[in-house]
């Protein structure tokens, strides 16, 4: 492990491995580099060891090992920038010795473009971890963020992995998972995996009808409506970053996904439809097929490649963010129920990695989602709760 890791903005995943490194009680050292504030904060949660501001550049980049960009895309580009003028001078041994700098940003391009040109003794690889919250400052710290999380790292075009072993070292050790990618490839990927998204919730939650507003039907929306619509409260300072470093592929997707729209309105208009209790085409007392026998398969072909498309993102061995073992728990409508299902399971040592509340209706069991690392504490956890009377399933 590095002997000592500065990061530069010291917010929720910077915090994060710091709160790791601390928890392990590894020897590394921690620099915190961040307004007076949060390095006040984060002294007070004894989450690094030295403290700097972030002017003070000559001095936190001097002794680093590795140099963790942790900010705003925008602002890692002007911290590049002031790497890239610290002077050398009287620094003897320090100037003789590579120091690894990377990043966290989102996207992946325009930083790599600025980082390769530092002058030594720096090295830059990039790097974005798939991993975060809506929080966002040290105070909400938490050590297993990363885990099962992918991690890419671009190093430049010929650079050898024993540069950046420590980057990969301390990705491995909060549980991620590197992926070494070209950045043009990052972005790619991000922009239609993560910032198309993004743009498409926003869009679809800004442009709900008048003639829903002004009646207050929006409130009915089920839960697909609400789950395309999480993401649109993120907020703009980030996606401003991302929107103009990764504009034209971002810009890329959404037309591909608006050619894909074209395709699912054309075979909407071309179903036949059903007026005044009766198929607008063939018979609807004689024929009982009529009302399925029309042309739908453009629209049946759409549905088909869906559902191959969402079966994709969990193919076997593919995608470690989802490769969790899940059972599901049909909870009893009465007080204490969460504790009844999660006490047992605290008690056989069975760790717990994720848990959603999936229904709760007012009289009747709500379904509990669980999940477990390792397919033998699902067999565990299932074993354990259907000895206690629970209806539970695998979900895998």
């Amino acid at each position: 492990m590095v002997a000592r890791i500065t990061m530069v903005g010291f917010g929720l995943l910077a915090s994060s491995i710091a709160a790791a490194i601390k928890q392990a009680k590894l020897p590394t050292k921690i620099r915190a580099v961040s307004s007076p504030a949060t390095l006040k904060r984060a002294r007070e949660l004894e989450l690094a060891d030295e403290f700097f501001e972030y002017d003070e550049t000559e001095k936190w980049a001097k002794d680093s090992d590795l140099i963790l960009l942790c900010a705003p895309i925008l602002h890692i580009l002007k911290m590049i920038d002031a790497l890239g003028k610290v002077s050398w001078a009287g620094a003897n041994a320090a100037a003789d010795r590579e120091i690894l700098v990377s990043d966290i940003g989102s996207t992946k391009v325009e930083i790599c473009k600025a980082g390769v040109r530092l002058p030594s003794p720096f090295r830059f690889v990039g790097s974005h971890p798939m991993a975060g919250s809506e929080k966002r400052t040290c105070e909400y710290n938490d050590p297993a963020i990363f885990e099962n999380a992918y991690w890419f790292v671009c190093p430049p075009d010929g650079t050898p992995e024993s540069v950046y072993a420590p980057l990969l070292e301390i990705i491995r050790f909060v549980g991620a998972n590197p992926v070494v990618f070209p950045p043009e490839h990052h972005d790619r990927t991000m922009a239609w995996v993560s910032h198309m998204p993004q743009m498409l919730s926003s869009t679809l939650a800004g442009n709900l009808p008048e003639r829903l507003l002004k009646h207050n039907y929006q409130h009915f929306a089920g839960r697909a409506f609400r789950d395309m619509t999480r993401i649109a409260a993120s907020g703009w300072g980030m996606w401003h970053d991302i929107a103009v470093t990764n504009r034209d592929e971002t810009t890329r997707a959404l037309c591909e996904v608006r050619d894909g729209l074209d395709k699912t309105i054309a075979a909407m208009n071309g179903l036949n439809v059903v007026k005044d209790g009766k198929p607008a085409s063939g018979d609807f007392e004689n024929d009982e097929h009529s009302v399925i026998a029309d042309n739908s398969q453009a629209l049946a072909d759409i549905f088909k490649a869906g559902n191959d498309g969402r079966a994709s993102l969990f193919a076997p061995g593919r995608n470690n963010t989802n490769s969790f073992y899940e059972i599901t728990v049909q909870l009893k409508d009465k007080p204490g129920a969460l504790l009844s299902v999660m006490q047992p399971l605290a008690e056989e040592g069975i760790n717990i990695r994720d848990i959603e509340l999936m229904k709760v209706r007012e009289n009747v069991a709500g379904t509990l989602l669980l999940a477990f690392k390792t397919q033998e504490e699902a067999a565990r956890a299932v074993k354990t709760l259907q000895y206690l009377e629970y209806e539970v399933k695998e979900r895998r």
